[in-house]
């Protein structure tokens, strides 16, 4: 049996272990828009304190530990454009490359995105960024350095209050980042 999951990090992978636990023998392909298979959410506001000093720890796990130990076929920077129930195949976009991949079973896990809203001007803003990836805490972390050095300091205004935002703020201020 061929499962194919759309989406890797916290759900996706959760689906695509819990399978491989239930089924020696199902080939278990994970389909990764981004870059990262898996890495821990909840540590990105501590990664932007400086509470874990080394970006490498918010990575958990890679598309070739996931292969030694769970025989899954982790595929990162592969876009799922097109699900074709009917011939059960997904059209598939890797890079420049297109291609279709059949499947049994799929398992959709996307995850989310955050909204922005329409406000005019927002688009073009350099300062306004989210909490939900490895790349938004890069561009954080960049941005921080980058006022660091033009300025010697950097101010924050924190606007969207979910847990990632929240936390942020809390471990901002805990560290004297203000």
């Amino acid at each position: 049996m061929k499962i194919v999951i759309i989406g890797g990090v916290a759900g996706g992978m959760s689906a695509a272990t819990r399978l491989r636990r239930l089924n020696e023998e199902a080939e278990i392909i994970v389909l990764e828009k981004g870059p990262y298979v898996s890495f821990a959410n909840c540590g990105l506001p501590y990664y932007i304190s400086g509470e874990i000093s080394e970006r490498e720890d918010l990575l958990i796990q890679t598309p070739e530990s996931l292969q030694s130990r769970f025989r899954i076929d982790v595929k990162p920077f592969h876009e799922v454009l097109e699900i074709r129930p009917e011939q059960k195949h997904i059209l598939v976009k890797n890079q420049n490359k297109t291609f279709e991949k059949e499947y049994d079973k799929l398992i959709l896990s996307p995850g989310a995105k955050p909204i922005r809203p329409s406000i005019s001007g927002l688009e073009a803003a350099e300062n306004l960024f989210t909490v939900r990836s490895v790349p938004d805490v890069d561009a954080i972390e960049h941005f921080i350095q980058e006022k660091k050095s033009s300025k010697g300091c950097c101010d924050w205004c924190w606007v969207h209050w979910n847990r990632n935002g929240r936390k942020s703020c809390e471990a901002r201020h805990a560290s004297n980042h203000r």
